[in-house]
C-alpha cells in the first residue's frame, strides 16, 4: 500500500508542475501577445499557437489532478443522499466519468495516430499536431488511473 502512496504523491507533484508550469506560459505569453500588439504596434506571429499548446496541456493535466483530489463539479442537491440511492449515484458516477475517460484514452490515440501518419504541422511553429494532440491520451492514462484508483480505496 505504501507504494501506490508513492506513486500517487509523485503523479500528483508531477501532474501540478505540468499543469502550473503550462498556465504560467499561458499568462505570461497572453501578457507578452497584449503589450507587443498594443504598445509596440507589432503583434506575435507565434503566440496565438503557443497559447492554444499551453492552455490546452493545462487543462488537460489539470481535469487528471482534479479527477485525484474529487474536486471536479457535483449536484449538491443528491449530496446527503442516503442508503443504495446513494450507491447508485456513486456507480452512475463512476460509470459516467470513467466511459468518457476510455473515449478519450480511444480516440485520443486514434488522433495521435492520424496525425503522425499524416505529419500535419503546426503553422508559424512547424511542430507537428500530433504532439499537441498527444495530451489528450496523456492526460486520459493519468485520469484513468485515479479513477479505478477510486474503486479499490
Amino acid at each position: 500500500m505504501m507504494v501506490f502512496k508513492k506513486i500517487d504523491n509523485f503523479l500528483e507533484a508531477f501532474l501540478r508542475i505540468i499543469t502550473s508550469t503550462f498556465l504560467g506560459i499561458t499568462v505570461f505569453v497572453t501578457f507578452l501577445q497584449v503589450l507587443f500588439r498594443y504598445v509596440i504596434k507589432s503583434p506575435l506571429t507565434w503566440s496565438q499557437e503557443v497559447l492554444m499548446i499551453s492552455f490546452v496541456y493545462s487543462v488537460l493535466f489539470g481535469a487528471a489532478l482534479i479527477i485525484k483530489t474529487n474536486d471536479h463539479l457535483v449536484v449538491d442537491l443528491f449530496e446527503n443522499a442516503k442508503g443504495k440511492f446513494n450507491l447508485f449515484l456513486k456507480v452512475l458516477d463512476f460509470v459516467l466519468v470513467g466511459t468518457v475517460i476510455v473515449a478519450l484514452l480511444y480516440y485520443g490515440l486514434q488522433l495521435v495516430s492520424n496525425n503522425l501518419t499524416s505529419g500535419q504541422t503546426l503553422g508559424f511553429l512547424g511542430i507537428q499536431k500530433a504532439y499537441v494532440y498527444m495530451a489528450v491520451p496523456i492526460s486520459a492514462m493519468f485520469m484513468l488511473y485515479f479513477q479505478l484508483k477510486k474503486v479499490f480505496s
